[in-house]
């Protein structure tokens, strides 16, 4: 870690472990392109605030998600800028709007961020002195199209942690995590309003993707729909298919085929039109194996991480914590409007 930060321009990297806060110091190659006064320090304090910033709209909604002031972010965002020598955010813009040399900065404060967290986790790892187990839950959907890239990020994180995976409904899931019988789960469900994600993202859980639904059918069925295929009571995608499709498609036959997976699968077969997140159904939209039905826009579906810090292992805890909500700089991909930091496939 300290030799790929030393090739980034940095001349010394340090932790100091005499306050309850870690903070990072470095000393730049080029001390005159640093400030005034030739060196460049920052803390890991203001390197959390300028991501904030930058993955916020405004600067009020980055102190609201931090906890601070507006003007603690100001001040944070003023003393960066003066030790790197260099605007990191465009002034006087109606929304945060990044300069050219904040975008640059930008991959490097998450980086440094990243490695942070791992440095704290491999640390911990070694004073517990045994090999880490992660109890994860999933709903089936998630299990399919989220958790494999969510599993890829925990291993390139924590290389030495096992992860067992259950499946289950989230009103299950949310029940196992509260008594301690799974360390976290990956749960989905009806969006909540802007207030409700900042709420959502406390100490022990963070938002992580927001998925479109969408009604499909074969050119064919789509064209004449008699029947609405439904996922398994408890699902969003039932919850949505009932509540805001059925009514707008009249006197439908409606049946149920278990999971997102079987909804997909039935609908190729042109046994009906069902509910599914965009994600599911990318290929075959493109395709034209499947078209969409727009009789309205439907809910979008929050899916967030959960977890217990009672029996999640406290070296995991902070990777947890660093998931940060989606950058409006960055765009979203096909069917997803989040893609969290880190969570790369």
């Amino acid at each position: 870690m300290l030799d790929e930060l030393r090739n980034r321009d940095v001349s010394w990297f340090k932790v100091d472990s005499r306050s309850s806060s870690c903070r990072v110091g470095w000393q730049a190659a080029r001390p005159a392109r640093a400030g005034p006064e030739g060196d460049c320090k920052v803390d890991v304090q203001r390197l959390e605030t300028f991501v904030a910033v930058a993955q916020s709209s405004t600067l009020a909604e980055a102190a609201e998600r931090l906890g601070y002031a507006r003007s603690t972010v100001t001040s944070h965002l003023q003393a960066l800028e003066r030790s790197l020598g260099a605007s990191l955010l465009e002034r006087g813009a109606a929304v945060n709007r990044l300069t050219r040399a904040g975008t640059r900065f930008l991959e490097y404060a998450t980086d440094i961020l990243d490695k942070l967290a791992q440095a704290q986790a491999a640390v911990a790892a070694a004073a517990e002195d045994r090999p880490s187990t992660l109890s994860i839950g999933a709903t089936a959907s998630l299990c399919t199209y989220r958790l494999p890239s969510f599993l890829r990020t925990l291993r390139r994180l924590m290389p030495n942690l096992e992860t067992q995976i259950f499946v289950g409904p989230v009103a299950q899931l949310r029940d196992q995590v509260g008594r301690g019988e799974l360390a976290a789960a990956l749960i989905n469900s009806a969006p909540l309003p802007a207030a409700g994600i900042r709420s959502a993202e406390g100490g022990d859980r963070r938002h992580l993707w927001t998925d479109r639904a969408v009604l499909v059918g074969t050119p064919e069925s789509a064209a004449r729909p008699e029947r609405l295929l439904v996922t398994a009571p408890g699902c969003v995608y039932r919850d949505i298919a009932e509540k805001e499709v059925l009514p707008r498609l009249g006197r439908v036959r409606v049946q149920q085929v278990g999971s997102v997976d079987g909804v997909k699968s039935s609908v190729l077969g042109g046994i009906g039109v069902g509910v599914v997140p965009a994600i599911a159904v990318g290929p075959q939209l493109e395709s034209g194996q499947l078209t969409e039905l727009q009789p309205a826009a439907l809910s979008p579906v929050m899916s967030e991480l959960i977890w217990n810090p009672g029996v999640t292992p406290a070296h995991v805890i902070p990777h947890f914590q660093l998931l940060r909500p989606p950058s409006p700089l960055q765009p979203a991909r096909p069917g997803t409007s989040y893609i969290p930091s880190g969570i790369a496939s």
